[in-house]
Protein backbone atom coordinates (compact mmCIF):
# COMPACT_ATOMS: atom_id res chain seq x y z
CA UNK A 1 0.00 0.00 0.00
CA UNK A 2 1.03 3.45 -1.12
CA UNK A 3 0.09 6.67 0.93
CA UNK A 4 1.24 10.09 -0.05
CA UNK A 5 1.50 13.24 1.82
CA UNK A 6 2.97 15.91 0.71
CA UNK A 7 5.73 17.39 3.16
CA UNK A 8 6.42 21.22 4.42
CA UNK A 9 9.55 21.59 2.19
CA UNK A 10 12.20 23.79 3.43
CA UNK A 11 15.79 24.37 2.79
CA UNK A 12 17.28 24.57 6.11
CA UNK A 13 20.61 22.43 7.76
CA UNK A 14 20.65 20.76 11.15
CA UNK A 15 22.39 22.95 13.30
CA UNK A 16 24.29 20.95 14.96
CA UNK A 17 24.07 17.34 12.72
CA UNK A 18 25.51 13.92 14.31
CA UNK A 19 27.66 12.24 14.27
CA UNK A 20 29.46 15.02 16.08
CA UNK A 21 26.85 17.19 17.19
CA UNK A 22 23.76 16.74 19.20
CA UNK A 23 20.89 16.75 16.98
CA UNK A 24 19.07 13.69 17.89
CA UNK A 25 18.69 11.84 13.81
CA UNK A 26 20.27 9.31 12.40
CA UNK A 27 22.52 9.43 10.08
CA UNK A 28 22.22 8.24 6.11
CA UNK A 29 24.13 8.20 3.10
CA UNK A 30 23.83 10.35 -0.47
CA UNK A 31 25.61 8.95 -2.86
CA UNK A 32 26.89 9.32 -6.15
CA UNK A 33 28.34 7.73 -9.17
CA UNK A 34 31.15 10.48 -9.58
CA UNK A 35 34.21 10.88 -7.38
CA UNK A 36 33.56 12.63 -3.71
CA UNK A 37 36.01 15.73 -4.31
CA UNK A 38 33.61 17.06 -6.89
CA UNK A 39 30.26 16.23 -5.35
CA UNK A 40 29.29 15.05 -1.83
CA UNK A 41 26.03 14.82 0.41
CA UNK A 42 24.35 13.84 3.93
CA UNK A 43 21.15 12.04 4.68
CA UNK A 44 19.59 12.35 8.22
CA UNK A 45 16.13 11.41 9.55
CA UNK A 46 14.16 11.29 12.74
CA UNK A 47 10.96 10.00 13.62
CA UNK A 48 9.21 12.10 16.43
CA UNK A 49 5.78 11.85 18.04
CA UNK A 50 4.04 15.52 18.77
CA UNK A 51 0.93 15.73 20.85
CA UNK A 52 -0.84 17.58 17.91
CA UNK A 53 -0.31 20.01 15.26
CA UNK A 54 2.39 22.49 16.48
CA UNK A 55 4.68 23.87 13.91
CA UNK A 56 6.94 25.15 16.12
CA UNK A 57 7.52 21.26 17.38
CA UNK A 58 7.74 20.34 14.41
CA UNK A 59 10.35 22.22 13.20
CA UNK A 60 12.95 21.77 16.41
CA UNK A 61 15.76 19.82 15.26
CA UNK A 62 16.48 19.44 19.29
CA UNK A 63 13.22 18.03 20.07
CA UNK A 64 14.15 13.62 21.06
CA UNK A 65 13.50 11.00 18.40
CA UNK A 66 10.84 8.70 19.47
CA UNK A 67 10.99 4.66 19.32
CA UNK A 68 7.45 4.20 20.81
CA UNK A 69 4.48 6.01 18.93
CA UNK A 70 0.78 6.09 19.65
CA UNK A 71 -1.32 5.32 16.59
CA UNK A 72 -3.71 7.29 17.99
CA UNK A 73 -1.82 10.75 17.66
CA UNK A 74 -0.09 12.31 14.77
CA UNK A 75 3.37 12.52 14.13
CA UNK A 76 6.46 13.68 12.59
CA UNK A 77 9.13 12.21 9.96
CA UNK A 78 11.85 14.81 9.40
CA UNK A 79 14.16 14.39 6.39
CA UNK A 80 17.28 16.40 5.45
CA UNK A 81 19.45 15.78 2.80
CA UNK A 82 22.05 17.98 1.48
CA UNK A 83 24.66 18.24 -1.60
CA UNK A 84 27.86 20.19 -2.46
CA UNK A 85 30.49 20.34 -4.64
CA UNK A 86 31.88 21.96 -8.24
CA UNK A 87 29.12 19.44 -10.07
CA UNK A 88 25.72 20.60 -8.39
CA UNK A 89 25.18 23.47 -10.67
CA UNK A 90 24.93 20.67 -13.19
CA UNK A 91 22.55 18.59 -11.82
CA UNK A 92 18.81 19.50 -12.50
CA UNK A 93 15.46 17.21 -12.20
CA UNK A 94 12.78 16.17 -8.97
CA UNK A 95 13.59 14.16 -5.85
CA UNK A 96 11.14 11.77 -4.65
CA UNK A 97 11.56 11.30 -0.90
CA UNK A 98 9.51 7.76 -0.02
CA UNK A 99 9.38 6.19 3.57
CA UNK A 100 8.89 2.32 4.00
CA UNK A 101 7.30 0.84 6.96
CA UNK A 102 8.56 -2.96 7.11
CA UNK A 103 6.25 -4.48 9.84
CA UNK A 104 8.39 -7.57 12.03
CA UNK A 105 5.51 -9.60 12.33
CA UNK A 106 2.78 -9.27 9.16
CA UNK A 107 4.29 -8.15 5.85
CA UNK A 108 0.66 -7.47 4.29
CA UNK A 109 0.76 -4.59 6.85
CA UNK A 110 4.10 -3.16 4.53
CA UNK A 111 3.04 0.36 3.53
CA UNK A 112 5.21 3.34 2.16
CA UNK A 113 4.65 6.78 2.35
CA UNK A 114 5.95 9.00 -0.54
CA UNK A 115 6.38 12.81 -1.17
CA UNK A 116 5.29 14.93 -3.94
CA UNK A 117 8.17 16.01 -6.37
CA UNK A 118 10.50 18.23 -4.50
CA UNK A 119 12.32 20.60 -7.13
CA UNK A 120 16.07 20.32 -7.12
CA UNK A 121 16.38 24.51 -7.41
CA UNK A 122 18.49 27.18 -8.03
CA UNK A 123 20.90 29.05 -5.44
CA UNK A 124 18.49 30.54 -2.71
CA UNK A 125 19.71 33.51 -0.67
CA UNK A 126 16.73 33.05 1.65
CA UNK A 127 18.01 29.36 2.81
CA UNK A 128 19.69 28.97 6.09
CA UNK A 129 22.72 28.97 5.53
CA UNK A 130 22.23 30.66 2.01
CA UNK A 131 22.89 28.04 -0.75
CA UNK A 132 24.95 28.51 -3.92
CA UNK A 133 25.84 27.59 -7.30
CA UNK A 134 28.08 24.80 -5.46
CA UNK A 135 25.19 24.11 -2.69
CA UNK A 136 21.74 22.70 -2.21
CA UNK A 137 19.92 22.02 0.83
CA UNK A 138 16.19 20.17 1.99
CA UNK A 139 13.89 19.67 4.65
CA UNK A 140 11.52 17.63 4.37
CA UNK A 141 8.41 17.55 6.96
CA UNK A 142 6.13 14.53 6.85
CA UNK A 143 3.15 14.88 9.38
CA UNK A 144 2.02 11.60 9.24
CA UNK A 145 -1.96 11.56 10.72
CA UNK A 146 -2.73 9.38 13.69
CA UNK A 147 -4.42 6.06 12.22
CA UNK A 148 -2.08 5.62 9.08
CA UNK A 149 -0.25 3.25 10.93
CA UNK A 150 -2.21 -0.39 11.39
CA UNK A 151 -1.62 -2.65 14.76
CA UNK A 152 -1.33 -6.13 13.96
CA UNK A 153 -4.51 -7.70 15.66
CA UNK A 154 -2.59 -10.94 16.01
CA UNK A 155 -0.18 -9.97 18.56
CA UNK A 156 -0.63 -10.80 22.25
CA UNK A 157 1.11 -7.10 23.30
CA UNK A 158 -1.10 -4.33 22.74
CA UNK A 159 1.80 -2.79 19.86
CA UNK A 160 3.48 -3.18 16.71
CA UNK A 161 7.26 -3.14 15.72
CA UNK A 162 7.62 -1.13 12.15
CA UNK A 163 11.13 -0.46 10.69
CA UNK A 164 11.33 2.10 9.09
CA UNK A 165 13.71 3.59 6.25
CA UNK A 166 13.99 6.38 4.12
CA UNK A 167 14.67 6.61 0.43
CA UNK A 168 16.04 9.76 -1.37
CA UNK A 169 16.43 9.79 -5.57
CA UNK A 170 16.79 12.52 -7.81
CA UNK A 171 14.73 11.97 -10.82
CA UNK A 172 15.71 13.21 -14.25
CA UNK A 173 13.32 15.95 -15.86
CA UNK A 174 12.74 14.22 -18.72
CA UNK A 175 12.74 10.45 -18.35
CA UNK A 176 11.70 10.74 -14.38
CA UNK A 177 14.44 7.72 -13.77
CA UNK A 178 16.95 8.04 -11.22
CA UNK A 179 19.66 10.70 -12.64
CA UNK A 180 23.50 10.76 -12.32
CA UNK A 181 23.42 7.88 -9.23
CA UNK A 182 22.04 10.20 -6.59
CA UNK A 183 20.36 8.05 -4.29
CA UNK A 184 20.43 8.18 -0.31
CA UNK A 185 18.83 6.08 2.18
CA UNK A 186 18.46 6.66 6.01
CA UNK A 187 17.53 3.54 8.08
CA UNK A 188 15.67 5.31 10.51
CA UNK A 189 15.36 2.87 13.03
CA UNK A 190 12.73 0.26 14.91
CA UNK A 191 10.03 1.89 16.20
CA UNK A 192 7.18 -0.01 18.44
CA UNK A 193 3.23 1.85 17.57
CA UNK A 194 1.00 0.74 20.25
CA UNK A 195 -2.66 1.94 20.89
CA UNK A 196 -4.05 1.55 24.67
Amino acid sequence: MAVQINPTVGCDLLDDPPPTGSDPFKVGTLAANIPNILTSGHAYGRVCQIPGLDPIHIRDDDAPASTIVDVKQDFVIDVYWDLSGQLVSAFAGTWVVTIFFDCASSSPLDFQIYSNRIDFGCPNANCHPPTTNNSRQYHASFLVPAGTVALDPNTPTPGTFYELDVSIVLLDTCNSLPTTGIIGSVPLEEVLFFSL
